[in-house]
């Protein structure tokens, strides 16, 4: 549970009420993580080493990667359900597919998923109601070398698979797939500021 409603409600009011450009990716990792936000790799950042960057060289990033230890509690952004993640045909629960990713679809007009990947455990399952500031689950190194948070924000259609979008070449790779800056994803839904203790409710 997020130990200090009433510091996280502030921060969640103070951007709602700025604009998207006045949200920077280490004030947003505030909402996400405790302690010290580093971030590692920025939205649409390319990986310019062959060494450290492997066969991601030149690619860009897809979503925002923050320095987390392994166990940290990750806290959500938005309010939303807890949905299972779909990708070659398979159905995910959350934190069991490969790349440990917990996906929360988001209260507004579209068909918006704000997801955590690389976690190491989930604290939620499909169906649950998630408020703003609820504790999602632990951070890790599933399906990655070293331990850290990925975050992303995409549109999903309805009928398209539910899944993380991999660093891609262009821009317009990554647009099209329906990638949006993470940084956004609490000015273009609906949140709720938590007014008490109750932070997951079943389906």
């Amino acid at each position: 549970m997020f130990k200090s409603f009433a510091l996280f409600s502030a921060v969640v009011i103070s951007f709602l009420g700025s604009s998207v450009s006045a949200m920077d990716e280490v004030e947003f990792g505030k909402l996400l993580l405790p302690g010290k936000i580093t971030v590692t790799n920025p939205f649409l950042d390319s990986c310019d080493s062959k060494v450290e960057c492997g066969r991601f060289y030149k690619l860009l990033h897809a979503g925002i990667d923050y320095r987390a230890r392994t166990p940290t509690k990750v806290t959500s952004p938005v309010e939303g359900i807890v949905v299972k993640m779909e990708y070659g045909g398979k159905v995910y629960s959350p934190q069991k597919d490969r790349s440990g990713t917990i996906m929360i679809k988001t209260k507004g007009e579209k068909p918006m998923y704000f997801m955590f990947l690389h976690m190491s455990k989930s604290f939620v399952k499909a169906g649950d109601k998630v408020q703003i500031g609820c504790v999602v689950g632990l951070t890790g190194k599933k399906g990655t070398i070293f331990p850290h948070l990925h975050v992303e924000y995409k549109e999903i259609p309805s009928g398209s698979y539910r899944r993380p979008t991999p660093s891609l070449k262009t821009v317009a790779e990554i647009k099209k797939r329906g990638n949006i800056s993470p940084t956004e994803a609490v000015l273009n839904t609906e949140p709720a500021v938590p007014t008490g203790h109750t932070c997951v409710t079943g389906s």
